[in-house]
């Protein structure tokens, strides 16, 4: 390490001069990542073919003094001088936007879970109401065809009015809650739209 700036010392924790004149691989290269690390260094040295330099910005795990590891964003130049090839290297530690990154999915993930179970608990509830709702319908179409006062007949329609009122909106529930989930199914039909235009 030649040069390690405030940036560099705030990022890693060492000081400027704990870091210049130290080995890269030793100070802020993970352990797994080393012998990865100079392989790469040798190959550049045997062949003078570079693999990062100039490829933009790319993402690897970094450690810090203490021995954390996280996340940066790196950019690697190269320059030529006397003493021979001087990397110059642009980093970034992006722990907290990847971690805004992972909360963001996060809260898509639950927003949709949480929209799966409305979705399942209406479909539920309107099967469930349905049930009970036709069981009340019937036993007032049976009760229409026994002898009623004009006012028993008058509070079955009203019963019966109601109930188809509540039934037809359960069912549209229902049709909502499928449409959702990709439950519910269109069939084709043939028509012709100038019969429909001038209907």
């Amino acid at each position: 390490i030649l040069e390690f700036n405030e940036a560099a010392e705030a990022v890693f924790g060492y000081t400027r001069q704990e870091a210049v004149g130290g080995q890269m691989a030793d100070l802020i290269v993970p352990p797994h990542l080393r012998d990865e690390h100079l392989a790469g260094m040798q190959r550049f040295l045997d062949t003078k073919e570079p693999h990062l330099v100039g490829k933009g910005r790319i993402e690897i795990v970094a450690m810090r003094k203490s021995g954390e590891e996280f996340p940066v964003e790196l950019a690697i130049g190269q320059a030529d001088d006397p003493g021979g090839t001087i990397f110059i290297s642009y980093l970034r530690d992006i722990t907290k936007r990847l971690q805004s990154e992972s909360d963001l999915k996060q809260a898509r993930d639950d927003a949709l879970q949480a929209e799966r179970a409305k979705s399942n608990f209406l479909a539920v509830m309107s099967h469930e109401m349905r049930t009970p709702l036709n069981g009340i319908l019937g036993v007032l179409d049976m009760l229409k065809t026994t002898s009623l006062s004009p006012q028993q007949e008058r509070y079955a329609k009203i019963a019966t009015s109601s109930s188809e009122i509540l039934l037809e909106q359960v069912n549209e529930a229902l049709d909502i809650t499928r449409i959702e989930t990709g439950q519910l199914q269109f069939t084709a039909q043939d028509f012709a739209l100038t019969d429909l235009m001038e209907g």
